[in-house]
């Protein structure tokens, strides 16, 4: 709430989209963790399809047709997606939640260098406390689900 200062004049399209999309990774970080037994390739194929799905069912309802530029970095940001996905479902098979989520907390610290070097945004002061906030949350519930030995046992990677 400190770092979004919300306001009757936030709320709108842009704020749902925004809330939906937070609330569907987080489900989605529960599921990828359900289903730890999967193969990574077949995980990230249906999670691939899955949006690919998505996209086709919404896309006539704001299609604009990209340039050769833009379709370049939509395969830039579709490999890196996919990168990604495989990663995070790996580190969730091998380490439980309550390890993994918190180094995902340094996406917060990446958007703000990137959002910085690419668009020139500096954070405001309750931006930067906000996500301290949030960080620090993040490590309390990390060290105290390890002081309280509720960790799964830490699956080794196969040789």
């Amino acid at each position: 709430m400190i770092a979004l200062r919300p306001s009757a004049g936030v709320f709108g399209w842009p704020a749902a989209i925004a809330l939906g999309g937070s609330v569907a990774f987080a489900f989605l970080m529960v599921v990828t963790r359900s289903l730890r037994g999967t193969p990574d390739v077949q995980l990230a194929s249906m999670q691939f399809f899955g949006t690919l799905l998505f996209g086709i069912a919404v896309a006539p309802f704001g299609w604009l047709t990209p340039g050769p530029r833009d379709v370049g970095l939509f395969m830039l940001v579709g490999g890196l997606a996919v990168f990604a996905s495989l990663c995070v479902n790996r580190s969730l098979k091998l380490a439980p939640a309550s390890i993994v989520v918190p180094y995902q907390y340094s996406m917060i610290v990446w958007a703000a260098i990137f959002g910085y070097l690419v668009f020139t945004d500096v954070p405001s002061l309750a931006t930067i406390a906000g996500a301290a906030i949030i960080i620090g949350a993040g490590l309390y519930i990390f060290l105290r689900e390890r002081s309280l030995g509720r960790e799964d046992a830490i699956v080794s990677p196969p040789v």
